[in-house]
């Protein structure tokens, strides 16, 4: 049944096909970029401080949007993003994924970065700023990325330090926590993404829920062994949605300083690093 949604769909995709051509392009100008230009002019110590979060925002969300338009259709067919060779069939949902946990590891490194508590504090109030304004600019899975590293035991656990976040940004990690929230199966951020008009980067980890929950709770073939048509218009529709979102473009110059920044893979720190750093940074009361 999906062979027969594939060749309709196909009929009309040339132009999909050069726009992932020219998306992968712009990736490999930047990776190019990074590597060619490891922290030449900007210091890893100042970055964070000197970038401003209007543009970690913007970065965040041009970097978000080139990743997420690359996505073909034919990867959200048969769930092939949870099989064992998933790389091969879906390389470019596994990239997407690869780079919302990247991101959201720079931002736990970042905060874990400092030892004094104040700067820690700060490094937090900067991160929900940015996440703010990635909610303005329809950057959903930004807010995600954001406030999944926030949430992380390493992070959560610094009690001393988020009592030095002020009430307000706390008031605001709240509200973004409720829009990008899973519960009632993202009941929030759909009814926002209703309301929005694109560009927007969706949450993709909604989109895959959804079609893995029709995949597996409807069959192919209704019990007169026809093609049961209701469960490709679902799937149908929820394509369109995702294509809707990837097909209009953000109008935000590239900054190759910050995309730098962001890029820059020797920033992460590891989980069990991260820990370990925590448990340093304010160790376990005793029981």
């Amino acid at each position: 049944s999906s062979k027969g949604f594939n060749n309709t769909e196909r009929t009309c995709d040339k132009e999909f096909i050069i726009r992932r051509t020219a998306t992968n392009r712009v990736l490999n100008v930047l990776r190019h970029w990074v590597s060619k230009h490891a922290q030449a002019d900007c210091p890893k110590a100042e970055c964070f401080e000197t970038l401003s979060a209007m543009e970690l925002a913007e970065q965040i969300t041009l970097l978000d949007h080139i990743v997420f338009r690359s996505i073909p259709y034919e990867e959200f067919l048969g769930q092939g993003w949870m099989k064992l060779d998933k790389n091969e069939r879906t390389p470019y949902i596994m990239k997407t994924s690869q780079h919302f946990n990247e991101m959201s590891n720079l931002v736990a490194s970042q905060i874990m970065n400092y030892a004094d508590i104040s700067s820690r504090a700060n490094a937090i109030e900067k991160w929900v700023a940015v996440a703010d304004i990635c909610r303005c600019l329809h950057n959903y899975n930004g807010v995600l990325e954001i406030t999944a590293a926030l949430n992380r035991s390493a992070i959560y656990r610094l009690k001393k330090t988020w009592a030095k976040v002020s009430k307000q940004t706390k008031a605001l990690m709240d509200k973004l926590q409720k829009t990008v929230s899973s519960e009632g199966r993202f009941k929030n951020l759909r009814e926002t993404l209703k309301n929005c008009n694109p560009p927007a980067v969706p949450y993709l980890g909604m989109y895959l829920t959804d079609l893995a929950f029709i995949e597996e709770g409807t069959p192919n073939f209704t019990e007169e062994g026809l093609v049961n048509f209701s469960k490709m218009r679902m799937i149908s529709h929820i394509i369109r949605e995702i294509r809707q979102f990837q097909q209009t473009a953000y109008r935000i110059d590239q900054q190759p300083k910050v995309i730098q920044y962001l890029l820059d893979k020797a920033l992460i720190i590891d989980e069990d690093t991260l820990y370990e750093l925590s448990l340093k940074i304010e160790p376990r009361l005793p029981a």
